[in-house]
C-alpha cells in the first residue's frame, strides 16, 4: 500500500476527499511505514480534508487479526 493507496481508503471511510495525510506530529509523509505502530498494530497519524480544510488526527488498527477499526478526530487549533 502507498500513501496514494491510503489517501483513497480514507477518503471513502470519510466521504470527503483526504487532500494530504501527515505523521502523528504533523510532517508530511512520503512513505505509508512514516504511519506504522507495532502495538496496537496498525497506522496512525493526522490528515487534511480538501474541501472544508478540517485536520482530522486518525487511526486505523487490525483487531483480532483480520478485521480493521477506525477513528478519526478533529484536532484542536
Amino acid at each position: 500500500m502507498t500513501v496514494d493507496d491510503l489517501r483513497n481508503d480514507l477518503t471513502a471511510r470519510l466521504g470527503e476527499q483526504v487532500e494530504q495525510v501527515f505523521s502523528r506530529d504533523g510532517a508530511p509523509v512520503d512513505d505509508i511505514t512514516e504511519l506504522y505502530q507495532p502495538s496496537p498494530a496498525g497506522f496512525g497519524g493526522q490528515l487534511r480534508l480538501k474541501r472544508s480544510g478540517r485536520r482530522l488526527a486518525w487511526e486505523l488498527w487490525l483487531e483480532d487479526g483480520d478485521s480493521w477499526n477506525f477513528h478519526a478526530a478533529d484536532l484542536a487549533e
